[in-house]
């Protein structure tokens, strides 16, 4: 017999099924048992009484411990007072798997376990439903990204994740071996892209991992990410981040409308709004509001939620016109000491990056320069730019932020499945 989850086991009394599954619950006697079966579609009840099943069957589970996996195959029977309005009464069962006990964690959420603890047991951590429902989540802002852009015309690319050298400058890369020479893991797939819209394709996205090797320790930082990235052919700042604000509000929108389990976690969650406004609107709007910051400073994590408090929890706050000298090599330089370069801050946090890039040899050269990095560790880009690249912008939306928001997460390790940080390599 072919096994069928719980939620399509017919409502109808004397059908004939098979389900497997672990035992979530055990209760009841040595003469009259129930076991709550958890698959990945909910629970249903088997229910085992003296005199209706096998003594051999009630033999066989008498020990059984919870959260052991059986298989069993029954008999539909409707009542009322079982959950979901039905139970099966096996006539076989199958310990397919035991559990120790007890366990190392309770993942039921009754007790309070530490993040640290639940991530050392992350196996069982994911059998919490709304622990999994997160990367159901996650799967699914994936989707949409995906299905967003494809219809805006882009291509999906797989950028390498070896590379030679830093894409974003700096000494912030893991190196690794590579046969004979020194190789380093991606922190960005940003020249890759940036060549891709030099070619036929013109518009490209990815969902990619990517490494940095950054010592800090914070609720929103992990040294292994997944970023969604696009690149665009003829673009600049504005125009890029119009594609931001639209596919944001399309992920959510289907979120909301397909996916019940973002609603259950995040009930403030919404369509975002948009606001937009130059960095320099930025630092005059914080210092009007009592925060303390000067022109030409970064945007601190304090200062982020100070804009989402302004603002609300659920819009997206689009910054542009970033200066030059907090934006990377890459982004082209403005007038009067500002950069094409943005930022884009969602619920207290900044969500994406991007802006408007250099194609032309000679400024990034000048560029390079400036930000102490040697131009001929990037002779391969820079000699790709002497041949017809045209105009172009792109940005980068870290997955484990967006998920943070959509969710309503106070720690990126919560929305990452086996996050990577300065203490954790395992599990």
């Amino acid at each position: 017999m072919k096994r069928i989850l719980s939620g399509d086991v017919p409502k109808k009394d004397g059908a004939k099924v098979k389900v497997s599954g672990w035992i979530r619950k055990i209760r009841g006697s040595d003469n009259l048992r129930f076991l709550i079966l958890r698959d990945m579609a909910g629970e249903i009840q088997l229910i085992l009484k003296k005199g209706v099943v096998d003594e051999e069957l009630l033999e066989k589970t008498r020990g059984i411990t919870e959260e052991s996996v059986i298989a069993a195959e029954g008999t539909v029977k409707i009542n009322k007072e079982a959950p979901g309005g039905l139970e099966i009464v096996p006539e076989k069962l199958e310990i397919l798997s035991e559990a120790e006990a007890p366990l190392p964690i309770d993942f039921t959420g009754k007790v309070n376990t530490g993040l640290d603890k639940r991530l050392d047991n992350r196996f069982l951590d994911l059998r919490n439903r709304k622990i999994s429902a997160i990367f159901k989540i996650q799967s699914e802002i994936c989707k949409y990204f995906r299905e967003f852009f494809i219809k805006e015309g882009f291509t999906e690319f797989w950028p390498p994740e070896i590379i030679e050298s830093a894409p974003e400058g700096g000494a912030e890369l893991f190196s690794v071996e590579y046969f004979d020479r020194k190789a380093y893991m991606a922190q960005s797939p940003e020249l890759y892209k940036e060549l891709c819209t030099g070619t036929n394709l013109e518009r490209v996205f990815s969902i990619a991992p990517v490494w940095r090797a950054e010592k800090h320790d914070t609720h929103k930082h992990l040294n292994e990410v997944r970023q969604m990235d696009i690149e665009v052919a003829f673009a600049d700042q504005f125009s890029i981040m119009e594609y931001l604000e639209k596919a944001v509000k399309y992920v959510v929108k289907n979120l909301l409308k397909n996916c019940p389990e973002a609603g259950e976690l995040n009930p403030g969650l919404e369509v975002p709004k948009v606001e937009k406004m130059s960095y320099k609107e930025t630092v005059e709007k914080l210092k009007k509001d009592g925060f303390k910051i000067d022109f030409g400073e970064d945007l601190s994590s304090e200062a982020e939620k100070r804009l989402a408090e302004i603002y609300g929890k659920n819009t997206l706050i689009l910054i542009h016109s970033w200066p030059r000298s907090l934006k990377p090599f890459y982004i082209m330089p403005g007038k009067s000491g500002a950069s094409e370069g943005f930022d884009a801050d969602l619920g207290g946090s900044e969500l994406a990056s991007g802006g408007q890039r250099v194609h032309r040899p000679d400024i990034l050269e000048g560029q390079l320069k400036e930000k102490g990095l040697e131009p001929e560790e990037f002779r391969f880009f820079l000699d790709a730019l002497k041949f017809g690249i045209p105009p172009h912008a792109g940005w980068s939306i870290g997955l484990e932020r967006f998920t943070m928001y959509v969710c309503n997460l106070k720690n990126i390790r919560e929305a990452c499945m086996y996050p990577r940080d300065r203490e954790r390599l395992t599990p």
